[in-house]
């Protein structure tokens, strides 16, 4: 059953990661207490879904799994049902305030459902704090393009779009000095314009008339 599988792949990952701890904090050094309201007999486990600060070195660590990793996990946990749900970490796919508290009143799959009929799991009734909160984005209200709010600078994007600004400031300085620039244009070739009523500095050049 798809749901079977999908309940499956949850609790490897559950599993996976209870697992890894102790590699976590040999590379990484030790983890972090939990914050405030987080339960007392759960385990503390570092949040895969966002980076971590490496005490030995000052740097960062990139998330363990990447987004489309992430969503793909969500999309599993969402057929699995919401037992499944509650286990996994908040992140970028995933974001509720109030992780702890979901895991406390997971609910069991409805039996209605199709493969619903899954006995509960030991690795998901485990109590996890994780470790390495995640904080979205502050979007302004109002704000024109959401998408690129709190960014450096946009996504690629088109060409056009790219030289956009220096076109504009191109165009700009050559509108400021237009005057100057017609007037010399027009003065250069009124000097290269022959005068006949001018005398002919080259007499070997003299043409006749006819």
């Amino acid at each position: 059953m798809a749901t079977t599988s999908a309940l499956q792949a949850v609790r490897k990952f559950r599993l996976h990661e209870i697992k890894g701890l102790q590699s976590h904090i040999t590379r990484l050094g030790p983890l972090p207490p939990p914050p405030k309201g987080s339960l007392e007999d759960a385990v503390s486990l570092p949040n895969p879904f966002v980076p971590h600060l490496n005490t030995k070195t000052g740097r960062w660590a990139p998330p363990k799994y990447s987004l489309r990793r992430q969503a793909e996990l969500i999309k599993k946990a969402k057929l699995a049902g919401p037992e499944a749900i509650a286990a996994l970490p908040p992140g970028p796919k995933l974001h509720r305030p109030g992780m702890v508290a979901a895991q406390l009143q997971a609910k069991q799959p409805d039996a209605t459902t199709e493969g619903a009929e899954v006995e509960p799991d030991a690795t998901l009734a485990v109590a996890v704090n994780w470790i390495g909160k995640f904080e979205p984005a502050k979007v302004r209200k109002g704000a024109r393009v959401p998408l690129y709010e709190n960014k450096k600078r946009m996504f690629k994007g088109h060409k056009w779009e790219r030289t956009k600004d220096r076109r504009l400031n191109h165009r700009i300085m050559l509108m400021r000095d237009m005057d100057k620039r017609i007037h010399a244009y027009k003065r250069y070739w009124h000097e290269k314009k022959p005068n006949p009523l001018k005398a002919n500095k080259n007499p070997k050049n003299k043409r006749l008339p006819f």
